[in-house]
């Protein structure tokens, strides 16, 4: 019995000689290297141990260790069915032994598309795996991904990020009010991924406990090889973001006016245009008006097409990556550093970041070896996108594309809004609405300056040849410095102004102890694999602390402390170490004859977060939660090899169960529940001290449970052809039990929350793969792949006290989120006895399911007697007085489907990629549809505002026949009464009549269109209109790429080059939102909120790379 490890060398060749970047990796542990330009590898391995080659193109194989030199010849095979996986806990797997669905996806593809943030670049790439990419939004903007659908009513549903065994999340990011700058992942290098693996089911991520309940994204940075000399990578790539498209289509046939007393508002010979922000005016014929910024002066009334453009820019991208690698038998390592440079489409949108990443491992004597990563970043972003439209009482103006007329030479007026000598804003013409925006664009700063520092070490131990030790500790650090400097809008940039700084520190550990063992039984038939392990990971510490003026600035733009009006009450909260987790796990693996693989596990919590304090006896403290998982995989193929046509090349069967714990965040069982809460107060001498005072805000549940989610899923994976037609299915199912909910309390009881436990959320889907090589020989080879993704999610089950809960709540006068029991996960709603935000009442006649005017909205007249011009009508939207309380169903979240499309070709030395994706079905809520129609500025609110647009002749204020009225299809309310078209001073009964009946017959004037957008949009109105389908398909990416002969890079001393152009986001084929609006415009990575605001311009970048090796 051998007890030692040594170092296994080799070469890998095909056919043609030596094989450059193929994977070697130990079986069962997360030790790997590749090939160098001359096929030779060197890498730490024990006799008995198992060597995995395998590369893309060639058929994967495994030998047993015996001898310390190992050469292999791979035979050509374009099947992916024997690539390795790295799975939970870092753990290496074939393909082929997987009882789940887990999709790799090559570093190649991340590091072509080359974005900031990594979700971004696995769009339309996995089954299953939704994103919202918000990525013209701002160049720190966060994206929202989900895995399956959500599951939980009150938490973050995205998955973990696990690189190199630390976990970390995609924050979620709020759309309302406030600003998004990105998650910590933004400070990774995309060139350090060696691979990327997505984990979908509880099954896949069962060890990583609760963490892993919504899915696994495990990164494997890339290491040291052992070589001659050194190894140096390098790569370029540089991106430009064009703007080419204002986020919704405007219309450019109308310019200033607004709608009052049925007249064109203030466009009047004697009007002032300057007092609308609406595009309610008449048609462009050449007139002159006066100048916006200048009553005296006159211009010509004309359309101003781009205007928009003033507040943006075309956004750039450029990241530089040098990498070292060297090393010999003993170590080998990898040193990287890279430097990204992005300017954002808005003004004054930068982030910069500066990472350098090692990696190493070596041996430390026969039996001992260490492995050692450390990534530090630093970065610093500046003004990042606000995820609203309000901020600080300013109106933030990606709604100001819609808020200035179409008349507006928004470019000039940028020029000219400020006192030349002062710098004050001048009068504020357009209700101040653009001016406030631009002072704040040019005057308003906010910086943010962030340290990442992400460690891991490992000792591993060859005990003997079948067992082997591990112990591991990893450890993340996050510190981020806000400082914001406002200037004032006065004379010399006075009157206010403000001057803040803010900063956190966050730190996280994990600390893993495995035992892992091998043994085969029937004669190598039967291999098995146990590994024991424990865990602890947390929190270390979590501070905040805040500082900013008072009252405004003294002495304008002098940006200090000392300088604030009123005294400074800074604010400070620090914790502890306040969330902790151990676990202890084990999980068997056993293998007969390479064809039929079980798995089981077994993981045990204990988690801080639902204990209970002393002062709380009664307390069960039920934080231990039990996680078994089991999943089979059956390669049926290799079974009945004789039998089966000779197209059928492969062959799997898969199936798992598992159930999953999740706790709660810290403090969760006590918060509001008696003891004391920590604040900060201060002393006669304005300084902190800690202070506690009595909490009795909510009452507790002294039986709190853990959530707990079961999974199952089936799968099949079928190849025909010589793996040239591939089908991959999934269908899995999840319910999630016992959430964790607060509930409102009676104020009689003294407190005003109440935790419980409830719920049963269902997800169950298919998730389809295709995988296709229609051509594929020594020349050319073309791959087709296609991905599809079915997920339901509904509420079984909520509680016996509530059949009702509310995600969402109703923003700026918008619908609201629901969940109910026996619905759908995220029901749209109309708003609950709120006028503000209700749809309109449907007619229905009881008596004759047959009448013509069922299903028309209703409506209600709204105009003054005698002056039939300024009139209007409304939707009646009071659906509580028809008796009719509950809320209306007017969308949902959830998409009917989502899918992808992905071809490469290959030929000679060029390499073709395009990518499409798209989502088909749900809904979202556009508070820019909303209010773009309210002020007239869109192509949707043209219909009826012309003769050419479909508008109906009545007659206007100068008794003039004009063909601007529109016709609705609705019906008004019984005893609805409307000045008579005859003699307006009388009032005629248009109850029940259709709106075409009373207009046709001669009753009523119609409605000027203007009249009818400016009151049925905008803030109040009823909440159906501004409801729109989220479907839509994009041709995501076109990349052409070509690496350099082999005759032409070793004349040039390299060992590879390749260079490559590509365009990404490049158009939509297909855009279901109504007036063309931009399907990225929902600015927030929380997969619950439909709302978009303001919106972003549509972009498109195009890049070039290089990339070369020494």
């Amino acid at each position: 019995m051998s007890f030692s490890q040594q170092f296994v060398t080799g070469k890998v060749t095909d056919s043609n000689g030596a094989l450059l970047g193929v994977s070697i990796s130990v079986v069962g542990t997360t030790r790997a290297t590749q090939t160098d330009l001359n096929g030779e590898y060197r890498i730490a391995a024990s006799n008995g141990e198992k060597l995995r080659f395998s590369s893309q193109g060639f058929l994967s194989q495994e030998v047993t260790v015996s001898s310390q030199v190992i050469n292999i010849t791979l035979e050509e095979d374009n099947s992916s069915i024997d690539e390795v996986v790295v799975t939970a806990m870092g753990i290496t797997k074939q393909t082929r032994s997987l009882g789940y669905a887990a999709t790799s996806v090559k570093p190649e593809e991340i590091q072509r598309t080359n974005t900031i943030n990594v979700v971004n670049a696995l769009q339309g790439k996995v089954a299953g795996v939704q994103i919202n990419a918000v990525g013209t939004s701002g160049v720190t903007s966060s994206s929202s991904i989900t895995i399956r659908g959500a599951k939980s009513l009150d938490k973050n549903n995205s998955p973990i990020f696990v690189i190199d065994g630390i976990v970390m999340e995609n924050n979620i990011t709020d759309t309302y009010g406030g600003k998004d700058w990105g998650s910590q992942l933004k400070n990774l290098n995309p060139d350090d991924y060696e691979s990327i693996d997505v984990l979908k089911g509880a099954a896949a991520t069962a060890l990583y406990g609760s963490r892993g309940a919504n899915g696994a994204i495990v990164i494997t940075t890339k290491g040291g090889m052992a070589r001659k000399g050194l190894g140096i990578d390098f790569s370029q790539n540089y991106q430009i973001q064009n703007i080419y498209a204002p986020h919704i289509k405007l219309q450019n046939e109308f310019g200033a006016g607004s709608v009052g007393n049925g007249y064109q508002g203030d466009f009047l010979p004697e009007g002032n245009p300057n007092q609308t922000t609406s595009s309610f005016g008449p048609q462009y014929n050449g007139q002159l008006v006066n100048q916006y910024y200048n009553d005296g002066e006159k211009i010509a009334y004309s359309a101003q097409p781009d205007n928009w453009r003033a507040l943006y820019q075309n956004g750039n991208y450029s990241n530089t990556n040098l990498a070292v690698n060297g090393g010999n038998e003993r170590a080998v390592f990898r040193l990287s550093y890279s430097h990204t440079d992005n300017g954002g489409v808005l003004k004054n949108n930068e982030f910069k970041r500066d990472a350098i990443s090692l990696k190493s491992n070596g041996k430390i004597n026969d039996i001992f070896s260490v492995d050692f990563g450390v990534n530090y970043a630093k970065s610093k972003a500046k003004n990042a996108y606000d995820q609203g439209f309000w901020r600080e009482g300013q109106n933030l103006a990606l709604m100001t594309t819609y808020y200035m007329p179409r008349s507006l030479d928004l470019a000039k007026f940028y020029d000219t809004y400020r006192d030349p000598v002062t710098n004050a804003v001048k009068s504020q013409p357009l209700y101040g609405t653009i001016a406030n925006f631009l002072h704040r664009l040019d005057y308003y700063n906010e910086d943010r300056d962030e340290e990442s520092v992400i460690g891991n070490v490992a000792l591993r131990a060859t005990i003997t040849d079948n067992i082997r030790a591990l112990a591991q500790g990893n450890y993340s650090i996050y510190n981020t410095l806000n400082v914001n400097k406002q200037y004032g809008a006065g004379p010399y940039l006075g009157g206010g102004g403000y001057y803040g700084v803010n900063g956190t520190r966050r730190n996280n550990y994990n600390f893993l102890f495995m035992l892992d063992g091998s043994k085969n039984f029937l004669d190598g038939d039967l291999e098995t694999n146990l590994k024991i392990a424990s865990e602890v990971y947390g929190n270390g510490v979590n501070e905040n602390w805040g500082k900013n003026t008072n009252g405004g600035l003294i002495v304008p733009g002098l940006f200090a402390f000392s300088n604030s009006v009123n005294t400074i009450y800074p604010t400070y909260n620090y914790t502890k170490g306040n969330y902790q987790v151990i676990g202890l796990f084990a999980v068997a693996n056993l293998a007969y004859k390479n064809q039929v693989f079980l798995e089981l596990s077994a993981r045990n919590d204990w988690n801080s977060s639902l204990l209970y304090p002393t002062w709380i006896e009664s307390g069960k403290n039920n934080y231990s939660i039990f996680y078994p998982s089991a999943n089979l995989s059956w390669v049926f193929t290799d079974t009945f090899k004789e039998s089966l046509p000779s197209a059928f090349s492969f062959g799997k069967l898969r199936a798992s169960w598992s159930q999953v714990g999740m706790g709660s965040r810290a403090f969760a069982t006590s918060d509001g529940a008696g003891g004391f809460n920590q604040s900060t107060i201060f002393d006669q001498d304005r300084n902190n001290v800690i202070s506690a005072s009595p909490n009795i805000s909510s009452i507790p549940n002294t039986d709190l449970k853990p959530e707990i989610q079961q999974s199952i899923e089936l799968g099949t994976d079928l190849r025909f052809v010589n793996d040239r037609f591939g089908v991959d299915f999934t269908y899995y199912k999840t319910n999630t039990f016992n959430q964790i909910l607060t509930l409102g309390n009676v104020l009689e009881s003294g407190s005003s929350t109440r935790r419980i436990n409830a719920g049963n959320i269902q997800n169950q889907g298919i998730e389809l793969l295709l995988d296709i090589d229609p051509i594929r020989n020594d020349k050319l080879r073309w791959n087709v792949q296609f991905n599809y993704t079915v997920n339901r999610g509904k509420i079984k089950k909520l509680h016996p006290e509530i059949k009702e809960w509310q995600l969402m709540g109703s923003a700026d006068a918008g619908p609201e989120i629901w969940a109910y029991e026996g619905g759908e996960f995220g029901v749209i709603t109309s708003g609950y006895n709120n006028s503000y935000a209700s749809a309109p009442a449907i007619f229905e006649n009881p008596d004759d399911p047959n009448d013509s005017r069922n299903g028309k909205r209703i409506l209600e007249y709204a105009g003054r007697t005698g002056n039939p011009n300024a009139a209007t009508v409304y939707y009646w939207t009071t659906d509580v007085d028809m008796g009719k309380p509950d809320r209306k169903t007017i969308g949902k979240i959830e998409p009917d489907f989502i899918g992808g499309l992905n071809t490469s070709l290959y030929y000679k030395n060029f390499d073709l990629f395009l990518q499409a994706d798209g989502r088909i079905g749900g809904q979202f809520f556009s508070h820019t549809y909303k209010y773009a129609m309210g002020r007239g500025a869109l192509e949707d609110a043209l219909i009826g505002r012309s003769a050419g647009h479909g508008g109906i002749a009545r007659t206007n204020y100068k008794g003039e026949t004009v063909y601007d009225g529109i016709m609705l299809d609705a019906v008004f309310r019984e005893g609805t009464t409307a000045p008579s078209k005859a003699n307006p001073a009388n009032m005629v009964d248009v109850g029940g009549l259709t709106y075409k009946e009373a207009v046709e017959s001669g009753l009523i004037e119609p409605i000027q269109a203007s009249a009818y957008y400016a009151y049925n949009f905008g803030w109040g109105a009823n909440v159906q209109d501004p409801i729109m389908d989220n479907s839509w398909i994009m041709m995501r990416e076109v990349t052409l790429g070509y690496k350099l002969p082999t005759s032409l890079t070793k004349r040039l001393k390299m060992d590879y080059a390749r260079i490559g152009i590509s365009g990404r986001n490049l158009f939509y084929i297909y855009n279901g939102l109504k007036g063309g609006l931009n399907p990225e415009s929902i600015q927030s990575n929380n997969p619950l909120t439909p709302y978009e605001y303001g919106g972003v311009p549509y972009s498109r970048s195009f890049s070039v790379s290089l990339n070369v090796k020494f």
